[in-house]
């Protein structure tokens, strides 16, 4: 049942990146209630919802499986079908080999998600299983090749992805070592590869000689969207916000796709060349709702993120995959 039509005074966590600037743009052309906003980096949101700081915010999608007593408010988050610019693993010029010779393996990957899919068609937790399984009997790269890896600590979701992706690249053993640091076996004769998140991300893109967009290379491999973030709440609290937060949510995402330029600041941000970042681009690679092939794709994450022991296994996480298992398997989202 929809909460009463007066709105009370929600206590919202928010992310003041520009990925949710048209969101913010049109939540403050709504004649809403009464509203407090606390914003930070997302893993300071994450925090501030799990001790009851905020009621409601778009949080990373890993802590729908982390932090049980989250659970997903709304079919709205912050999701990419392919590019989305703002995440990516930055490689320097002396990474040029090991760019080659992961191209090999990133196909594989894509071949043995197919199968893993064509195998388990219902099951997202026996893909996953499958997959890491599988992709452990390819043919290893030689561990001196094997880059260090330095995260960002302000996004839960997008390190857990950057894991994944190193751990199925160049396998559980070369991941463990290089979490250890165990230079007796790996010796660092490169820089590590670099996880960068949102507007940093923007900012710093020219720095290195070359980027893979986590974002594109999730599509690549399993041929869905990803979800970086998630609206969620802890228990009921919406309190007649609900209607409002989506229509929000709609109406910003269609002016990002159709356009984007409405929602051009005044003073267009930089890069570190001084040079304007294409805002215009960059939305246009982002939209807000959730609908069942996005929720293929996080519910792919966060099992892979399971099976890989990324993330502690919680019991309550597997009633959450299952109940999303079925959702998936609908036409369409309904408001959770």
């Amino acid at each position: 049942m929809e909460e009463s039509s007066k709105a009370k005074t929600l206590k919202l966590g928010w992310i003041p990146y520009w990925n949710l600037w048209p969101f913010k743009c049109e939540l403050n052309r709504l004649n809403h209630g009464p509203l407090e906003v606390r914003s930070g980096v997302p893993s300071r949101v994450n925090s501030w919802l799990e001790t009851g700081q905020v009621q409601l915010a778009p949080c990373s999608s890993i802590c729908l499986i982390t932090k049980p007593e989250l659970e997903m408010a709304l079919p709205l988050g912050v999701a990419s079908d392919g590019p989305v610019l703002s995440v990516y693993l930055g490689f320097y010029r002396e990474h040029q080999e090991l760019l080659e010779a992961l191209k090999e393996r990133r196909q594989s990957l894509r071949l043995l998600f197919q199968r893993a899919r064509k195998t388990h068609p219902g099951s997202c937790r026996a893909q996953a299983k499958q997959l890491v399984h599988d992709s452990q009997q390819l043919a290893s790269l030689p561990l001196a090749m094997v880059p260090g890896l330095k995260l960002s600590p302000d996004s839960a979701s997008s390190a857990v992805l950057a894991k994944i992706m190193f751990n199925l690249w160049f396998g559980s053993e070369a991941y463990n070592l290089m979490v250890g640091r165990d230079v007796s076996q790996i010796v660092y004769t490169r820089r590590p590869l670099e996880l960068l998140i949102g507007d940093e991300a923007l900012q710093k893109r020219k720095q290195f000689h070359t980027v893979v967009d986590l974002g594109a290379l999730w599509k690549e491999m399993t041929g869905l969207p990803f979800v970086y973030a998630v609206w969620q709440s802890k228990g009921a609290c919406l309190n007649g916000w609900r209607r409002k937060i989506l229509d929000v949510g709609k109406i910003a995402e269609n002016r990002m796709s159709v356009e984007p330029s409405v929602y051009t600041p005044d003073r267009c941000p930089l890069d570190e060349q001084g040079k304007p970042i294409p805002l215009n681009d960059y939305w246009r690679s982002l939209y807000y709702g959730l609908g069942p092939r996005e929720l293929k794709g996080l519910l792919a994450f966060l099992c892979l993120a399971r099976s890989l022991k990324l993330v502690p296994l919680i019991d309550e996480a597997i009633g959450k995959i299952l109940r999303w298992e079925d959702l998936s398997a609908r036409d369409s989202l309904p408001s959770i």
